[in-house]
């Protein structure tokens, strides 16, 4: 997975960005984050977690524990795959959040790294990216058990999960797209900003796992979302 992860770089405007350390932007990051401001600041901040499991999150055995899907999938890979696609990737005319006027940053540490490192970046929407799973074999191919799964504890995320539902939920090849409340995880009770949590598709289908591994595709999914639910700033 590793050998496949690459830089991308943004057209037009976002072509002229680069990353920055937070300090730009007037909070310090956690020790691996990284901020990207565009040329035209649309006045909002993103901030994207990466999937890192450890003890916070019911995952024993150390910090940043992936989880592993059919064939050689990682969870945490193609999260830092997806979030950099998402924020400076090249597809068409479909815009990055750069391009959109945004200002994000990736988070890379544990949950409460990452919590911690949001709420000191004043972040306007925070939200964690990662793929779903189940005990199934990779072959299943019933649509209908799998798709994009919203997590959401608070009004203004529910109503950020309904975005991403209308919009990035018709991307993945699983139609079971579908919000939930969820009440008892840290990253959607602890960020002082709006959190709505993304579980892309499910990586223990071999479906799910291919069109996972196609960030280029689908990653501009997440920024049509937030436009929407931000009010295109």
């Amino acid at each position: 997975m590793t050998a496949r992860i690459r830089p991308f770089l943004g057209r037009a405007g976002a072509a002229l960005i680069v990353t920055v350390l937070a300090a730009a932007a007037g909070a310090p990051p956690a020790s691996a984050d990284t901020d990207y401001n565009p040329g035209n600041w649309n006045g909002k901040r993103i901030y994207l977690s990466q999937a890192c499991h450890d003890g916070n999150d019911g995952v024993p055995g150390g910090s940043c524990i992936t989880n592993h899907g059919c064939r050689d999938y990682s969870e945490n890979a193609q999260s830092y795959a997806t979030a950099l696609h998402a924020i400076n990737g090249v597809r068409d005319n479909r815009m990055n959040l750069l391009e959109r006027g945004y200002r994000v940053r990736r988070g890379t540490g544990t949950l409460n790294q990452n919590v911690n490192s949001s709420n000191n970046y004043g972040a306007d929407l925070h939200i964690p990216i990662h793929s779903n799973a189940r005990t199934e074999k990779c072959g299943d191919t019933t649509r209908s058990k799998h798709g994009t799964l919203m997590m959401y504890v608070s009004k203004a995320g529910r109503r950020c999960s309904d975005s991403f539902v209308r919009w990035f939920g018709p991307g993945s090849p699983g139609t079971n797209d579908v919000r939930a409340y969820r009440s008892n995880l840290g990253e959607l009770n602890n960020t002082t900003a709006v959190a709505c949590y993304l579980e892309m598709d499910f990586h223990t289908w071999r479906k799910g796992r291919n069109w996972l591994i196609g960030e280029q595709n689908y990653s501009w999914r997440v920024g049509r979302s937030i436009d929407e639910y931000l009010g295109y700033p």
